[in-house]
């Protein structure tokens, strides 16, 4: 077996210690630049073991792709909700699918991806749980000046609370796939493709990683005032929002959003700005599970 391990900036080599074998040869990279990622991948090491959050998955997500190197994700990270959609949400249970891949007692699950395309040439970028705009995107904006040990608790909750008392909703053009158009002032848009996002905020809880669509969450002006919605907010942490009649939620295989250059920000990380298209990408992640 080898095995290629990518460090993020929280990973330490204790933990990746634990992950050494006498039945595999791993290469060990430190907070890797991209071009660094895609040599070693160029090896066609037998799995890729990400240890991070989903900000470091992202950052290696165009090259995991393309090399179709299965992937092993330890969560080290502030957010790790990826690594909880596929059956690792500790380091514990990450190790075990690892000794289990090194027995062969694993099986590979194609896992589907979000992309984002701007249309202006730029290219586009996957995620792999959820993308914000508007007022979720602004909350994740202020979570990023907080110190990690914030962002591990509660942190996300916290600067979605901050972003409440300040954000002021704009207008958004929203063309989702199979539903009726959106044109109106609106809180927020939030596109998933896991249950979770932002540390275990249950966004979408209804959401797969394999169905093949993505999960759509939108509030608009008219249905909340900003006391309403501060008032059911703590909601997304049981997942009980989505019982709301007031909220639109739809599943769609693309989306389009126009709106006034709004950051988008997806899997913890700024990706940009609004006009923007976002695709599922099907079976676009391999990832290893327990047999």
């Amino acid at each position: 077996m080898r095995a290629l391990a990518l460090l993020g900036p929280r990973a330490l080599t204790k933990q990746v210690e634990q992950f050494r074998s006498g039945d595999a040869e791993m290469v060990v990279l430190e907070s890797p630049a991209p071009d660094a990622v895609a040599r070693a991948l160029e090896a066609r090491p037998d799995v890729a073991l990400v240890f991070g959050g989903d900000g470091t998955l992202n950052r290696h997500l165009a090259a995991l792709v393309g090399s179709e190197t299965p992937v092993i994700v330890v969560p080290t990270g502030s957010g790790n909700d990826f690594a909880r959609a596929t059956g690792t949400p500790t380091i514990d249970d990450a190790k075990k699918v690892w000794l289990a891949a090194l027995q062969g007692l694993t099986k590979i699950v194609n896992a589907d991806l979000g992309c984002i395309d701007y249309g202006n040439g730029a290219g586009a970028r996957f995620f792999s749980c959820c993308t914000n705009i508007g007022l979720d995107a602004d909350g994740a904006r202020r979570t990023d000046q907080f110190p990690n040990w914030v962002k591990q608790n509660g942190g996300y909750f916290l600067g979605g609370l901050m972003a409440l008392l300040r954000y002021q909703p704009l207008r958004m053009q929203i063309l989702c796939e199979g539903n009726a158009d959106i044109d109106e002032t609106s809180w927020f848009v939030s596109v998933s493709n896991t249950p979770t996002y932002g540390g275990e905020l249950k966004i979408a809880p209804q959401a797969s990683i394999v169905d093949g669509f993505l999960d759509v969450t939108f509030a608009s002006r008219k249905n909340f005032s900003r006391g309403e919605l501060a008032w059911h907010f703590p909601k997304i942490l049981a997942g009980e929002h989505i019982k709301l009649p007031q909220l639109a939620i739809t599943r769609t295989r693309q989306i389009t959003v126009e709106s006034e250059a709004m950051p988008i920000y997806a899997d913890g990380e700024c990706f940009g700005k609004t006009p923007c298209r976002i695709i599922v990408r099907p079976n676009a992640l391999r990832v290893v599970q327990m047999g």
